[in-house]
């Protein structure tokens, strides 16, 4: 009996881990100098704690971009990185804006446990920002002599250029 409540005691601290979870997506793409949100879910016992998100793939090597006890009088529209927590929905939603191509990488959704003993419960997301273009809707039809409008989305680095379609093709854009 004794081991038994020796066993208990010390998986006892490790038990919310396992029973509670905050949860994104594996995954997230957005073309480089455009603006990313990312939704991050967690269990109704962690709607008053504090929420974060850094960079890096460990919590102990993390770099804090934002925090929901960060309380400074900033705008979050001017904010380059935002953090809004919804304890209603029990999700947080992180907006990071102006991306460039070197923030991609590994990134952490956390809820702040506190504690010696207890891990802060966290999930893992790898964002990549890229350059480059692409059609809203890959495929395009219209009728003869009509006119064809094609939303294009390009990275930052393509905003200098001018792009036309070359008519009677079914190539790629061409851009100068």
């Amino acid at each position: 009996m004794s081991q038994l409540s020796t066993i208990t005691l010390f998986l006892l601290p490790w038990i919310p881990a396992f029973l509670c979870k905050v949860t994104t997506e594996e995954e997230f793409a957005v073309l480089e100098g455009g603006s990313l949100t990312i939704p991050c879910h967690y269990e109704p016992q962690y709607a008053s704690y504090v929420k974060y998100w850094c960079q890096g793939r460990t919590r102990e090597f993390c770099t804090s971009l934002a925090r929901t006890d960060d309380h400074h009088l900033v705008d979050p529209a001017e904010k380059k990185v935002s953090i809004f927590d919804d304890p209603v929905q029990l999700v947080f939603t992180v907006t990071m804006k102006d991306l460039k191509e070197d923030e991609s990488g590994w990134y952490i959704c956390g809820v702040e446990i506190g504690g010696v003993w207890k891990a802060d419960d966290t999930t893992f997301t790898k964002v990549k920002v890229i350059h480059g273009m692409s059609a809203v809707n890959s495929m395009m039809s219209g009728a003869e002599g009509s006119a064809v409008t094609i939303e294009c989305l390009y990275s930052e680095r393509y905003r200098h250029l001018t792009f036309s379609f070359v008519p009677n093709t079914t190539g790629p854009i061409s851009y100068q």
